[in-house]
């Protein structure tokens, strides 16, 4: 047996491959948008992994906790989860692998995200320590990079329980087991979201429908690193905007809004109007920051009633703009009799993985696209 050295390192670009937003600071990566982490591969066996908490960890007197959730991680070795926690205390270590006997030297492909959204949760990924041969390397790229833009549907809300009854909570708020992340794995992408629970284009949730939630619209934060609640080391999120020049620029861009929406337009006429006006300014937003990528407009797993107005803003679109690779695809409402709900009412793991298969189908069938 080879003799393996401990290696302790921080999550920098020269020892991981980065998935999606995220921000290195002095000792941890800075991790708050749904499914962003980290990727690498070693040889050998034990794995460590160190977190740090938010503001919500705190605990010194008059220290402000924003929000009552915290950050859920996950750590998958090989595609099996090992570690899917929620981070409690300002500083938290694991030992993630590699203790049992039976887990005997190997080379092993290690995946750390945040399975939580960034409204409610942020979180450091600080040192990682490795038993192995050699140091570990970044993870390989894939050949296609995608981005997803959506609300609470794209975040995993409350997938992770089987009752409509049960309300919010990062405990069972799953980016891993999202339309999203199900297909950018099925494609074998590397992907990012960007994504806010209650989140709209016109308006956000909204009970009322005669009072829109202007506040919570996501136009404003395509654009800047991530929004939350909380603070990290008393920064906070927002404060940041993002550098597109200097990421990787997706292929793909797949936008799944409209959601919130409905809860504002409730079929009125001149709501529709607005929604659709929206949409197409949205569409010019993020084709102006991404020239070069295909833009998909999905909708309908949590009812279809603005599909239309999207594919008209598509359509209007590439009559404007003379950009052709803007396309429109419904997803199949969910069928709770059938799948299930999750938390208030939310598509169930089975209602996500259906929407993933369809978005995949179509993705396949676009010009070129049976080589994804």
């Amino acid at each position: 047996m080879t003799k393996l050295r401990e290696f302790r390192f921080l999550p920098t670009e020269e020892y991981v491959k980065v998935l999606g937003r995220t921000r290195m600071l002095e000792d941890c990566r800075l991790l708050s948008l749904s499914a962003s982490g980290v990727e690498f591969t070693y040889t050998g066996t034990k794995l460590t992994v160190t977190f740090y908490g938010d503001s919500t960890t705190r605990v010194e007197e008059n220290e402000p906790q924003p929000w009552r959730d915290q950050a859920r991680v996950s750590v998958y070795v090989d595609e099996i989860c090992f570690l899917d926690t929620v981070i409690k205390k300002e500083k938290e270590t694991f030992v993630v692998y590699g203790e049992d006997p039976a887990q005997e030297e190997a080379p092993h492909t290690v995946r750390i995200l945040k399975l939580s959204e960034p409204r409610m949760s942020a979180v450091g990924l600080g040192e990682i320590r490795i038993l192995a041969e050699d140091g570990p390397k970044p993870a390989a790229e894939a050949e296609t990079y995608m981005e997803f833009i959506g609300d609470s549907i794209t975040c995993g809300y409350g997938i992770d329980t089987l009752s409509e009854l049960h309300p919010f909570s990062t405990t069972t708020e799953n980016a891993a087991k999202a339309f999203a992340y199900l297909t950018a794995k099925a494609l074998g992408a590397d992907f990012s979201c960007v994504s806010y629970s209650g989140h709209g284009l016109i308006s956000g949730y909204t009970p009322d429908p005669s009072v829109p939630k202007l506040g919570e619209l996501i136009q404003p934060y395509y654009e800047i690193f991530a929004y939350s609640y909380n603070t990290f080391r008393g920064q906070k999120m927002e404060d940041s905007a993002w550098d597109f020049s200097g990421e990787r620029k997706p292929d793909i861009v797949v936008i799944n809004l409209g959601t919130n929406d409905d809860s504002y337009v409730q079929g009125d006429t001149a709501k529709t109007e607005a929604f659709r006006e929206a949409y197409l300014r949205f569409l010019e937003q993020v084709h102006h920051i991404r020239p070069q990528a295909r833009i998909i407009a999905a909708f309908g797993l949590m009812g279809d009633a603005l599909f239309a107005a999207e594919e008209a803003a598509v359509e209007m679109f590439k009559e404007k703009s003379g950009f052709k690779e803007v396309y429109a695809c419904r997803l199949t409402p969910q069928d709770p009799l059938k799948n299930g709900y999750a938390a208030d009412y939310h598509p169930s793991a089975a209602s996500h993985a259906i929407a993933a298969r369809e978005l995949v189908a179509f993705i396949r069938s676009l010009p070129d696209g049976k080589g994804i």
